[in-house]
């Protein structure tokens, strides 16, 4: 979890992101995830060479993470923290709070054939990177 630099006075806070300041590296594209069904889940997949950044703007949402190191969750319910994406880690977004809005800041342009679509291919990326 990364902490956000917020600025708050008496008219209300301002949250801020920096690329190559506050996350390692400058931000080539940003979208973001609503309106997601209850039960459904996002995600579910991992990339080859983009870095990405979430931040739970609205709501909540839990992203379990898997790279060679091993596997953990992180529960996201705050817009003055996110969590770092980097390559070859596949993520998994769940238990979405009802009105959660999500965005994701990247490191690369949309490039399908960069991303690890199954699980599959994943494990067999992460086999190849020990």
């Amino acid at each position: 979890m990364k902490q956000l630099k917020t600025f708050t006075d008496e008219r209300g806070s301002l949250t801020l992101i920096e690329g190559g300041i506050d996350v390692p590296f400058q931000i080539a594209r940003a979208y973001w995830l609503h309106h997601v069904a209850d039960g459904k889940t996002r995600g579910s997949h991992a990339n080859r060479t983009s870095t990405q950044f979430l931040v739970a703007m609205t709501g909540s949402v839990d992203v379990a993470l898997e790279d060679v190191n091993g596997k953990r969750t992180v529960h996201l319910d705050s817009n003055t923290e996110g969590v770092l994406v980097p390559p070859g880690t596949w993520n998994e977004l769940s238990n979405f709070s009802e009105g959660a809005i999500v965005v994701v800041f990247s490191s690369q342009l949309y490039k399908p054939e960069s991303y690890l679509n199954t699980y599959e291919e994943f494990q067999a990326f992460i086999h190849q990177q020990k």
